[in-house]
């Protein structure tokens, strides 16, 4: 299988090493807006450089794409990839508007090929034992969930900044937290949140409740951590019959620096470690990718009506801190 990655950041770098790591399968093409920077990735996983996208979507020994570039940029390049013949995994968000994911769907339907997004929580360890342990129903029902999330403003890229191109840490960094609770909790009613705007239209700072039903979820979600703050995750699912909860803190101002993390349940006056799934998240999402591709099976994770809801979910969340009202999903 030969891979081409648009995008040598921070993601792309990310997913071709993870990619050159599988058998039998080649990082053939990576591209960047910049020939030395796709250089230096090329270099490291054997690939070709360009700082034309199109070349890669076009190649045609090319089987899949993996599309690390940014979130404005996804729809054009995925759907082009498709009707190319490719099959794609796209790193979230999926898109900036439910519309733009729309399109990218029905493309991937007329071509029959696979779309994958690269919700990566959705293969982490730890998020995969504690979301299948409240599952098994041991717990019983769920009552709430909190997800949280920590960061200082992403370094390694200016359009980070820019709302009209990442949507703000509502759309890009928190999206991981809708879809976690979606995944756990169900399809949201409504949600109603209160944030604040590093500049106009950039919600960077943001506390969301969502209404399931029978079950309320709450996402936090922060770029405005002071310099030297450790990043920070974590989900708690509070049910009939007790608690399960994760809480991870990196070694430094980025998830991959290491750090600690605890996975417990808390029952009946007792405690017990959960022993979360194993692998690298990035790496267990790149295999379940080629699988799906090698199978010619559909994903049941990372799915584009997964990632459409999380998308729809921030931006519901994005239109409630505008007009400070509850907004239907």
């Amino acid at each position: 299988m030969r891979i081409g990655i648009l995008g040598s950041g921070f993601m792309g770098d990310t997913h071709a090493r993870a990619f050159a790591k599988i058998p039998g399968v080649q990082v053939a093409m990576v591209s960047s807006r910049r020939l030395e920077k796709a250089e230096k990735l090329a270099a490291e996983v054997g690939a070709q450089a360009t700082t034309d996208d199109r070349r890669i979507i076009e190649e045609p020994t090319i089987d899949a794409i993996s599309n690390t570039l940014p979130t404005h940029l996804h729809p054009a390049t995925t759907i082009a990839a498709l009707r190319a013949g490719k099959h794609v995994l796209l790193e979230k968000p999926f898109a900036l508007t439910a519309p733009e994911c729309d399109g990218m769907i029905a493309a991937a339907k007329a071509s029959g090929r696979i779309l994958m997004v690269a919700h990566v929580l959705r293969f982490w360890g730890s998020y995969v034992s504690l979301a299948e342990f409240v599952h098994s129903g041991r717990l019983g029902k769920p009552i709430s969930a909190a997800a949280t999330r920590l960061s200082q403003l992403p370094a390694w890229a200016d359009w980070f900044l820019d709302p009209s191109v990442s949507g703000g840490a509502v759309l890009d960094l928190s999206v991981h937290d809708f879809d976690v609770l979606n995944w756990v909790l169900g399809v949201p009613k409504s949600v109603y949140g209160r944030g604040r705007e590093l500049r106009p239209g950039l919600w960077n700072d943001i506390h969301v409740i969502l209404d399931y039903g029978e079950a309320n979820g709450f996402v936090e979600g922060s770029e405005f951590m002071p310099q030297g703050y450790p990043f920070t995750c974590g989900l708690k699912i509070l049910c009939e019959g007790g608690i399960a909860e994760f809480i991870f803190r990196a070694g430094g101002v980025s998830v991959e620096m290491g750090g600690a993390s605890s996975l417990l349940v808390h029952e009946a006056g007792k405690a017990f470690p959960l022993v979360p799934k194993p692998g690298d998240a990035y790496e267990n999402q790149i295999e379940y990718f080629v699988e799906c591709v090698r199978d010619g099976r559909m994903p049941a994770q990372g799915t584009p009506e997964q990632a459409r809801l999380a998308v729809q979910t921030a931006n519901a969340a994005r239109r409630s801190f505008e007009t400070g009202a509850v907004v239907p999903i």
